[in-house]
């Protein structure tokens, strides 16, 4: 007959087991978000930040094409293109490369640039002229450790519709954001 010790002891070893998963899985847990540094627990899909309505107002289409990092909605030549794209970063990098597309719209003579202060913890828009009549507003923000920017070129080259549809979308985007 075993003696009372002896059948305690897998009661003992799968209690120790338990307790070193859930200190380990807690230690997981913890570690992925210093490892994060802010605050979103995945990637965000580019085109789930625009609704299909906004994106048929805007770019006359509510199908965006998704490829990697951005999505794009598009019709035929000459009709207005809308781009949301997507980077995320520890929370320090996302800094830097913010303020480095900042810089370099910064003290140029093409593109026209405005601090925004509705999106995130920084944000600004800019106004892009091409060689033709095309021009491209764009809104970047930065939230946490995400960096987003918006891209609208409407078909007219209108600058108006252009920042307009560009802050609409970056709106939208922010709130969907979280």
């Amino acid at each position: 007959m075993p003696s009372p010790s002896r059948r305690r002891r897998p009661r003992r070893v799968a209690l120790a087991a338990a307790a070193a998963a859930a200190v380990t899985a807690v230690g997981v847990c913890l570690y992925q978000d210093l490892a994060r540094q802010g605050g979103f627990a995945s990637d965000t899909r580019p085109c789930s930040l625009v609704s299909a309505q906004t994106a048929r107002l805007v770019a006359g289409t509510a199908q965006g094409v998704e490829a990697g990092s951005s999505c794009t909605w598009a019709g035929p030549d000459p009709q207005p293109v809308l781009q949301v794209q997507v980077t995320r970063l520890g929370t320090p990098q996302a800094r830097r490369g913010f303020r480095l597309v900042k810089e370099e719209s910064e003290g140029k003579t093409g593109p026209m640039t405005a601090e925004l202060t509705d999106f995130g913890d920084e944000a600004f828009s800019r106004i892009r002229y091409s060689g033709g009549v095309r021009v491209t507003s764009e809104v970047w923000f930065r939230r946490g450790d995400v960096v987003v920017a918006v891209r609208y070129a409407p078909a007219d080259g209108d600058i108006d519709p252009s920042h307009a549809g560009a802050y609409e979308v970056a709106a939208e985007a922010a709130a969907r954001l979280g």
